[in-house]
């Protein structure tokens, strides 16, 4: 913000807000004189969600600046970056005047595209999917939530436009199912705060057997939302997807289940 810089927020960053945060950033960076037009980013964290993201990361024509606070570790899936410091971004004499000319078509384009994106989510027309799922539970926050991997945290990444940002958690890691309803409970007693957490149906059956609690154990404020279209969709848009595949793609990639999680 001190910059005036486009910021490009995952949702689990803890910066998904404030006046420089662009909604619906995917969407604009295979446009020539948005993305198209970077030549420098700065990477604080591990970003993990989407391939145009790590796309930008691994151009030739890009300077990439990765900060490290710790000086142990530093995320370069594409080893294409040009420094690596634990420095700050401010410097002593203070920040230059912010680069309002930069950041507003940014800003600009980014609504545009949330709103076209909300307009379909939205239609009537249309079956609950994934996207109006997380178009729901993002504009009825609690104060903390927590997002199961593979296509809610990027449909919540999509739709995602908060004036404050509730605290949202995600297992990034290696983006794994594993674990993720007794990560919720397990952040819902912590905090002790309202929680609710948003998964996939194989997420959900994956550690259905974390919603076990025993009589003498602390009942957490959690409410589960699970997105339930029967199976692993999100390798239909991945390589597993291709139509060479098509023979085995439901049953080794997409795991149809048939379970009743409404009456589970």
């Amino acid at each position: 913000e001190a910059h005036g810089w486009p910021l490009l927020a995952e949702p689990s960053s803890g910066a998904r807000s404030g006046r420089c945060a662009v909604p619906a950033y995917r969407l604009l960076l295979d446009l020539p004189t948005l993305g198209g037009a970077v030549r420098r980013v700065v990477v604080l964290g591990r970003p993990t969600l989407t391939r145009p993201v790590q796309r930008l990361l691994a151009r030739e024509d890009v300077e990439v600046h990765v900060l490290t606070p710790t000086g142990a570790t530093w995320p370069d899936a594409a080893r294409n970056a040009t420094t690596v410091t634990r420095a700050p971004l401010a410097s002593t004499a203070g920040p230059p005047a912010p680069d309002e000319q930069w950041l507003h078509p940014w800003l600009a384009a980014g609504h545009a595209a949330l709103d076209t994106a909300l307009q379909v989510v939205r239609s009537t027309d249309r079956h609950l999917t994934g996207p109006a799922v997380a178009d729901l539970v993002a504009h009825h926050p609690t104060p903390v939530l927590v997002v199961g991997s593979s296509h809610p945290v990027r449909d919540l990444d999509l739709v995602a436009d908060w004036a404050e940002a509730p605290h949202v958690l995600a297992n990034r890691g290696l983006a794994g199912i594993d674990g993720t309803v007794s990560t919720a409970l397990g952040v819902a007693l912590a905090t002790g705060a309202p929680t609710r957490a948003l998964m996939g149906d194989l997420t959900f059956l994956h550690d259905v057997g974390g919603l076990l609690l025993g009589p003498d154990e602390p009942r957490p404020d959690l409410q589960l939302v699970v997105a339930n279209d029967d199976g692993g969709s999100i390798f239909a848009t991945l390589e597993h997807g291709d139509p060479a595949r098509s023979a085995v793609f439901e049953r080794v990639f997409a795991t149809p289940h048939r379970a009743d999680l409404a009456g589970l």
